[in-house]
């Protein structure tokens, strides 16, 4: 849950699962995401190669703060594909669809929370 929200997530633990995270997909359904669990907090760089939706993507510290937002990222092209990564380490990453930080008033320090696991 985040933001009062109560998503239903995809878990991204294993290498190869964060490196195709959504990619390929044509959507993604109202209030679903994928969460990135990674092993150790770092500054994890994210892109829009092969995605065909837009995102908006939330990098949590630790204890499950939101440390860094980014909205609204369109897919990108082979000439031109930014990598976007946080200002602080993050052990969690957030993708959901675009507009869902803006429709839930996600800011910086807003956490979440497993609901099951």
């Amino acid at each position: 849950m985040i933001g009062g929200v109560i998503l239903s997530v995809e878990l991204a633990e294993t290498v190869s699962e964060q490196v195709k995270g959504l990619s390929g997909r044509d959507n993604l359904a109202p209030d679903h995401g994928m969460l990135f669990v990674f092993d150790h907090p770092d500054y994890w760089g994210f892109w829009m190669t092969q995605m065909k939706f837009p995102l908006d993507i939330i990098w949590f510290s630790a204890n499950r703060s939101t440390i860094f937002i980014k909205t609204n990222l369109e897919p990108c092209t082979p000439s031109s594909c930014p990598i976007y990564v946080p200002t602080s380490a993050a052990l969690y990453v957030l993708e959901v669809n675009a507009g869902f930080v803006a429709a839930h008033n996600i800011t910086i320090g807003t956490t979440f929370t497993y609901l099951s696991y």
